[in-house]
């Protein structure tokens, strides 16, 4: 075939390209002709497009452990770390902008005087291993201060409450019965500062007298340790079973004392 008849075969299989039907003589033949080495390239290909996605990610997001086969937990915490930088320095950028835009409206429109200030900021998770931490410290007796609560987990002033629990209670119980619950632990500081005077060697006065007398005169008549911790904590409702039991030592104690002594006396 000469050169006309090629180029005339080659624009006929051009205008193929899309949707067309073509003709052969009966004689004749069409061979498909592919080049050497089909499936190397192939491979080649598919490397290429693995290579792009790669720096595409690399581009964007400064990491590409999305796209890699072969990336661990190391590698992909410090592709996240990475991202995060990127992330903050759009984001400064944005800000500075955007402030940018403000100082000006605001100068434009004022004059100089202080304007607002646009900021971003992510809400900041609760670390899970302080939190555990510190609730087992608090159950265990250790009390945590605001400050430190305030430090810690990006609280402000005002988000705690910082009145005590004795004032927090009073505060939302009626006033009748906070005054009563005051009366009460007035009621026991009394006893504990006539116990004390007496276990010291003093002489207790006519306010704190009528606090023990009765206590003592139970004793002397032979009551029972354990009906005399029953009416300590009717006198004293406030009072911890604890605290009951060390009072009532401590009423035994001195009444035992008092007696010996007055029994040396008279004898």
């Amino acid at each position: 075939a000469n050169d006309a008849e090629i180029e005339k075969l080659l624009d006929s299989m051009e205008q193929m390209v899309e949707d067309a039907v073509a003709t052969i003589p009966d004689d004749s033949s069409i061979e498909l002709k592919a080049a050497d080495g089909k499936a190397d390239s192939s491979e080649v290909f598919r490397e290429l497009i693995t290579l792009s996605r790669s720096e595409i990610s690399i581009a964007l997001l400064g990491q590409n452990q999305t796209t890699e086969a072969n990336s661990n937990k190391a590698s992909a915490q410090a592709g996240l770390e990475v991202t995060a930088d990127i992330r903050d320095a759009d984001a400064d950028i944005i800000q500075a902008a955007v402030n940018q835009v403000i100082r000006t409206v605001v100068t434009l429109n004022f004059g100089d005087v202080p304007c607002p200030v646009w900021a971003m900021w992510e809400q900041e998770t609760i670390d899970d291993t302080r939190a555990t931490r510190d609730e087992k410290l608090t159950r265990a007796g250790l009390r945590l201060t605001p400050q430190y609560f305030k430090r810690e987990y990006q609280l402000q002033d005002g988000d705690i409450d910082e009145t005590s629990p004795s004032e927090r209670q009073n505060n939302m119980l009626p006033l009748s019965f906070a005054e009563a619950i005051d009366a009460d632990i007035q009621a026991q500081q009394q006893l504990d500062d006539a116990l004390d005077i007496l276990m010291n060697g003093g002489v207790l006065n006519g306010t704190l007298e009528p606090v023990l007398a009765p206590l003592f005169k139970r004793v002397e008549n032979g009551v029972n340790p354990t009906e005399l911790l029953g009416e300590l904590a009717e006198l004293y409702p406030q009072m911890n079973t604890d605290d009951l039991q060390e009072r009532l030592a401590r009423i035994l104690f001195v009444a035992n004392i008092r007696g010996r002594l007055h029994e040396r006396d008279n004898g």
